[in-house]
């Protein structure tokens, strides 16, 4: 509890709380994302499945990150994991000439912008 006007501890503990709640929001996002991933049926062979399931369970995550102007918050597929490096789950998100789109990302953003919102807000 700050008690004297300081400007500095004002801002540093405003701060550390956006950034405690941003944590709890990338969670959030997260978890929408990956339920979201998880309920796309279509291909419905078994490397579809598969792979859809590799990338809700080891690939897609979040991270919080505090910089000097900003607390960015990412959530997302990591395009940097094990031997392969690409876009993985880009073109289940935005679709291609060959297979229609199924957004699971925007969507989990988009769709819980309130709730996000009042998370943001320590409610």
């Amino acid at each position: 509890m700050i008690t004297k006007w300081k400007p500095e501890a004002v801002r540093a503990a405003a701060l550390a709380e956006l950034q405690a709640n941003a944590e709890i929001v990338g969670k959030f996002v997260e978890t929408e994302a990956r339920r979201r991933l998880d309920a796309i049926t279509q291909p419905d062979n078994k490397r579809a499945i598969n792979y859809r399931k590799f990338l809700s369970k080891y690939i897609l995550t979040y991270t919080v990150e505090k910089t000097a102007k900003a607390i960015v918050i990412r959530v997302g597929l990591r395009s940097h994991y094990g031997k392969t490096k690409g876009h993985r789950g880009f073109f289940i998100e935005t679709g291609s000439t060959t297979a229609p789109a199924h957004p699971y990302l925007r969507p989990a953003v988009f769709d819980n912008g309130s709730e996000i919102v009042a998370l943001l807000g320590g409610r």
